[in-house]
């Protein structure tokens, strides 16, 4: 048995493969309008609900064709709305500023300025910056 991991744009990386070639595909892509990985080709980030879907299924045209005959597709896409309050800041958490003092929970998210994630992001902050609700969404 062979096990290969691609890294870099599924849509590139998928296109490179010989047709009904993979016994299984299992993944999770990002939902719509919550994170921003920083890529501007990034799935996730598009201006409408419908761009989001249109990405989604050129992305998995390329999956089916890839498939073999028997093969499996394991997908999570949730239907969260958004602004969850998951993570850091949530409602009901504790967090410490920089400057390592407890900072009280609210009742609507981040306790955190909506640019601070970003720009902290753009300075060399590891991790996946959160990003304001985008405009039409619900809150969850």
């Amino acid at each position: 048995m062979t096990i290969r991991i691609l890294v870099g744009d599924c849509r590139d990386r998928l296109r490179q493969l010989s047709a009904e070639s993979i016994h299984c595909c299992v993944t999770s892509p990002p939902y719509f309008g919550l994170r921003d990985y920083g890529n501007r080709q990034q799935i996730g980030r598009e201006a409408t609900p419908q761009e989001y879907v249109s990405a989604l299924v050129e992305v998995f045209r390329e999956v089916r064709r890839v498939l073999r005959p028997d093969g499996t597709l394991w997908l999570n896409l949730g239907d969260s709305y958004a602004g969850s309050g998951r993570g850091k800041g949530s409602a009901g958490s504790r967090q410490r500023t920089n400057q390592g003092s407890l900072v009280e929970p609210t009742n609507r998210g981040s306790t955190l300025a909506a640019g601070l994630h970003e720009s902290a992001r753009r300075g060399g902050a590891i991790g996946r910056a959160w990003v304001p609700v985008p405009a039409g969404l619900k809150n969850k």
